[in-house]
């Protein structure tokens, strides 16, 4: 059983981008939806190779321990490996049924449809962004990002299969933009 959402949920009805419109937005967008490092989302792709990652997920780099390490302190990712398992994965991140909810915690959940944790976040990102299933809200003083990624389900018309959710703050999409635009470095645990 797929995890199905609406084509317009009340989540989305109540953004205010003017106040968080400024060129931090205009970074992360950039990034993520222009220059994403997935491959095939964007013709305006950068490899990792070019921010000068030679081999970013092993040793002794870990690039995904890294932008792991630089959001919260609490339990950050759950993945995924099919469609049939989201409805589980969902419900351990705190994301399914009354999603979104508790946006001071940030957490992420994908289907790894990358056959690699951050690169499948960074793909859903980058859908969120470009087919507008998002919200910018104010949580204490700073902007939090409220993302879901979904697929139409072909089955159902109207419902779509629900393949990321994500409360993200803007401050994390910075850092991980600086690590990864910083180039290659050693993995020091934290």
């Amino acid at each position: 059983m797929y995890v199905e959402t609406e084509r317009n949920p009340k989540w989305m009805n109540w953004i205010a981008p003017e106040c968080f419109n400024d060129k931090d937005l205009f970074r992360i967008v950039i990034f993520f939806v222009f220059h994403s490092p997935c491959e095939g989302v964007s013709s305006m792709r950068k490899s990792f190779g070019e921010y000068g990652w030679t081999a970013p997920w092993k040793n002794p780099f870990y690039l995904n321990k890294q932008l792991e390490q630089a959001a919260s302190s609490h339990k950050l990712l759950y993945s995924a490996k099919g469609y049939e398992e989201m409805d589980a994965a969902l419900e351990k991140a705190d994301l399914n049924e009354s999603f979104p909810s508790n946006l001071s915690r940030e957490r992420i959940c994908i289907y790894d449809n990358q056959d690699n944790q951050f690169l499948s976040v960074f793909y859903h990102i980058r859908n969120a962004f470009a087919h507008c299933r998002l919200n910018m809200v104010d949580v204490d003083g700073e902007c939090v990002f409220i993302l879901e990624d979904v697929q139409r389900n072909k089955k159902t018309g109207d419902k779509l299969k629900v393949s990321a959710r994500m409360i993200l703050r803007k401050s994390t999409l910075l850092r991980w933009i600086e690590i990864i635009e910083n180039g290659e470095r050693e993995y020091i645990k934290g």
